[in-house]
């Protein structure tokens, strides 16, 4: 049980983040195929991240907060983490 809800938490996480990139991208009028070639990526993994599909892991999130000119910490506010 323990297992299923923490996996249930991480999509949120991931699903929050991706809408967090997606905003950023959308305001500074970067497009898809842009980003994913500013980072060496395909726009099918922008996509997958942008929808919380995957866990691209911190050196996509990084790669991206660059591109973005986002601080990393700010991709994270939204988490929201709880507290141990």
């Amino acid at each position: 049980m323990y297992v299923q809800r923490n996996h249930i938490q991480y999509q949120k996480y991931l699903s929050r983040v991706g809408n967090r990139v997606r905003q950023e991208r959308k305001e500074q009028n970067i497009s898809q195929s842009q980003l994913a070639f500013e980072i060496s990526s395909t726009i099918r993994q922008i996509q997958r991240i942008e929808k919380g599909d995957i866990n691209a892991g911190i050196t996509y999130y990084i790669a991206i907060c660059e591109v973005l000119d986002i601080q990393f910490i700010r991709l994270g506010e939204i988490l929201d983490l709880p507290k141990d």
